[in-house]
């Protein structure tokens, strides 16, 4: 492939790939209740992989840890997350999904997954065909851009 063709094919990954997250994003958080932040719900979905620090959870967040203090609030008041000990380390807490946050999280990636169904149902056979075709290829340039950034 030509180095333009290239070029053209990265500026439209720019494009789509935020515009299918916020889809996604909006739908997830359409189902929570409207009032979860695009940051609340990286955070909730992040927590569903088990406890971490909130030092840990800034760091995979690419934030401050000020900024994950500042979304705590709302979570916790909600009952969706809880402060635990650390069980290593009695200085510190870990933040863990309650059961009430992984159901409501849950759910709500259950219904978006079938709003977003619907979506690509509108496609047509081809289309779909392209798309499902154009998948693998889309995971190993992810996985090869994260092997870059992890060495």
């Amino acid at each position: 492939m030509q180095r333009h063709h290239i070029d053209r094919l990265v500026e439209d990954l720019f494009v789509l790939a935020p515009q299918l997250h916020r889809l996604v994003d909006l739908e997830v958080r359409r189902q929570l209740d409207g009032a979860t932040s695009a940051a609340q719900l990286r955070m909730l979905n992040e927590l569903q992989h088990g406890p971490q620090s909130l030092s840990g959870l800034a760091r995979q967040q690419h934030v401050s840890p000020q900024a994950i203090s500042e979304l705590l609030p709302a979570l916790v008041e909600r009952c969706w997350i809880e402060r635990i000990p650390h069980p290593q380390d009695r200085r510190q807490q870990l933040l863990q999904l309650t059961d009430a946050g992984l159901a409501a999280v849950r759910q709500a990636q259950t219904q978006a997954h079938k709003q977003l169904t619907a979506h690509v149902a509108g496609l047509s056979e081809v289309e779909l065909s392209i798309v499902a075709a154009a998948l693998p290829a889309l995971q190993r340039l992810l996985d090869l851009a994260k092997r870059t950034d992890e060495g």
